[in-house]
This record gives C-alpha cells, structure tokens and sequence, in this order.
C-alpha cells in the first residue's frame, strides 16, 4: 500500500503539481474540496462501486482525430478506424461546455488518436484550462511544433508536453512514426526546451513517450542516453499493444521473459541518468497502482463526442456510453449503461479490454 500511494503521488506532483490541494480550494471551493476527499479516499481501493460517489478528477478528451502521419500502431495508420468514423475536430465551444459540466476536473488530457496542435483551437484550450486551475496534458508527434506554437503553448500554460518518439535510429523512427523526420523532431525539441528556458518557466514538464517492441528495444538506451543529453524531464516507455497494429507488426510484442530482462536494463538506466523513465503496463495499470481505474477517474470523449471508459477504448462503435453533445455529462456518467460496464469489471473481463496491457484482476 505505501509503494502503491507513493507512485499516487509522484503522479499527481508530475503532472498536476504539489499545490493539488490549495488549487483545488481556489478554484472549486469547499465543493470540490468534498468531491477530492472521495476520490482520494477512493483512488487506492482494489475495488471501485459501479456508480460512483463523485465525479472524475482527470478527463481525456480527443480535441481531433486527424493526423498528419499515418503510423503503423496507431488505428489512423491501419484499417482499424471504426465504421461511420468521421474526420472530426472538437471546437472552442464544445470545449468550453465540456469543461464547464464538470467542475471537478483537476487534469485535463488534450490527446487522442489524432494530432492535437491540428486543431486550432487548442492554445484557446488550455488556456480556459489554466484560468481554472485545470492542468493540462498533450502528445504530439513534434513534426509541427514550430517555434510560434511553442511560445504560444508556454505562454497559455501547458502543465505536460509529451512527444512520441520510438527511436533516434532513423530507420526504426521513419518505420514506425510513418517517414517522419527524427531530425527534424529534434530540432523542434530542442528549440521549445531552449524558449521555455528563456522565459525562466518551470512548466511545462517536457517528456518523451516511446512503445517498446521488438523493433525498438535495441535501441532504447540510446533513446534514454540521448533524451538525457537534450534535457528531456521525463520518458514514458509504455508496451505496445498489437491489437490496434497494422498486421505487419502484430508479431512485434515482446515476450514476459524480455520485458522482465528490460525491466532490470531500466533500473540500470535509471542509475545513469537524470531524467525520470517511467514504465507503463509493465504487468501494472497505467497508473503502476495495480488494477487499471480510467472508467472511474479518467474516462475519455472523442472528437465527435462520444464517451468512452478510457482512452485506449477510443472507437465508440466498440462501446460508448452516449453523446455529451447530446445529454450533459451527468446523465453519461451515471447512466446504467456505465453503471453496468462499472459494475462488473472485476468479475470478468469485458470483452473490449482484451489485448489490454492495463487490465489484469486483482
């Protein structure tokens, strides 16, 4: 339990801050301090009711689902786009209604399968976010982070910046990031850290995601060496889940055996280096506290507005539980659809968290 609470608030401090509380009391009153108590007192429980007694503290929502790549493991890259997808982008507007029907929401991740700086909206975004203690989360692929939407993400307080990078092996990085330029990705990198330090700002944390396969895996120390070099603050390694690949990489997950022999690489690694690297699904949810709880504290709305239990289950022809451009969120969350779905996720597996490297049973 001390472990488990320990990565709880490493987590929260990372991406949310350690001033939690007082924000939360500035911005929410004595209402939201209530609606914090039960979710804390609820976080690292092994078991979660089917309707919950408060609302969500993090939200995931898909600002676009467009992309300017096409990679290999993601659905936009394969044919594992839904039926009746539509290109999409969530406006200002709808934005605004979204965030305005949860009052709750300390995090607020701007990502999906698509490529968040596409949307026009986005720095208008965060910032409604900032101006209502709300910190903010993207992950982009760093193929348009140009110098004016640097300072323009800065400058309306991103709290996170994340940037998927596999490898800076160039092959490997143009196989899975669909052609795209390692070194130009660089160059856009090194020129935010370089503007965020001009302005003598601590946020936000700049962080690299990497899926670690079999293709990437020999090349993953250069990757934190290198990270290292260029001042990244943290790197997120997370497993690569087949089943969203396109065919050809299906083959490209490791086995127990070879995550367990990268695990001990990492604890080296970690001796090494400055830089934070982070594991996730390594046997663990993505929170490293045991069974995965998105549907609880972390649901996700795609860009047609359709909510989902998280942001792995992002096809809602898979399973949704309604149109919060149709019915208020409320009515969403607790609706018996999602009550039911709640209700019985530590019976049996659902069937659309198959393949899931979150999900195991306590």
């Amino acid at each position: 339990m001390f472990t488990e609470l320990k990565n709880l608030k490493d987590k929260v401090d990372r991406q949310i801050g350690s001033n939690l509380l007082a924000k939360t009391i500035q911005h929410q009153g004595s209402k939201g301090l209530v609606n914090l108590v039960h979710v804390s007192l609820n976080a690292l429980q092994k078991e979660h009711p089917g309707k919950p007694s408060y609302t969500p503290p993090c939200l995931f929502v898909e600002v676009t689902n467009r992309c300017n790549l096409s990679c290999p493991t993601c659905q936009l890259g394969t044919n594992m786009a839904y039926d009746g997808y539509n290109k999409a982008d969530v406006s200002f507007e709808q934005f605004k209604n979204i965030i305005d029907q949860i009052p709750s929401l300390v995090y607020v991740t701007l990502q999906g399968v698509g490529e968040p700086l596409l949307n026009k909206d986005i720095m208008k975004m965060i910032s409604y976010c900032t101006e209502r203690g709300i910190a903010t989360y993207i992950n982009t692929n760093g193929t348009i982070l140009t110098e004016n939407k640097s300072h323009e993400l800065i400058d309306a307080g991103l709290g996170n910046l994340s940037i998927s990078i596999n490898s800076f092996n160039e092959k490997i990085f143009a196989e899975t990031r669909s052609g795209a330029s390692i070194q130009k990705v660089t160059e856009n990198v090194k020129r935010f850290i370089e503007i965020k330090r001009n302005k003598n700002k601590k946020r936000p944390i700049v962080s690299f995601r990497a899926i670690l396969m079999k293709e990437t895996e020999p090349y993953m120390e250069e990757l934190v060496l290198k990270s290292h070099e260029l001042g990244i603050d943290v790197l997120y390694i997370q497993l690569f889940i087949s089943v969203i690949a396109d065919k050809t990489l299906c083959e490209s997950s490791l086995t127990k055996d070879e995550i367990n022999k990268f695990a001990e690489k990492v604890e080296t690694w970690k001796k090494q280096v400055k830089l934070q690297i982070i594991t996730e699904s390594f046997g663990k949810s993505s929170n490293n506290i045991g069974q995965c709880k998105l549907p609880w504290f972390s649901p996700n709305i795609t860009a047609e507005g359709f909510l989902t239990p998280c942001c792995t289950i992002s096809n809602p022809s898979m399973l949704n539980f309604g149109n919060i451009f149709e019915k208020s969120f409320e009515e969403l969350w607790n609706s018996d659809k999602f009550i039911e779905f709640r209700s019985g996720f530590y019976n049996k597996q659902p069937k659309e968290c198959i393949g899931c490297n979150n999900y195991k049973l306590n």
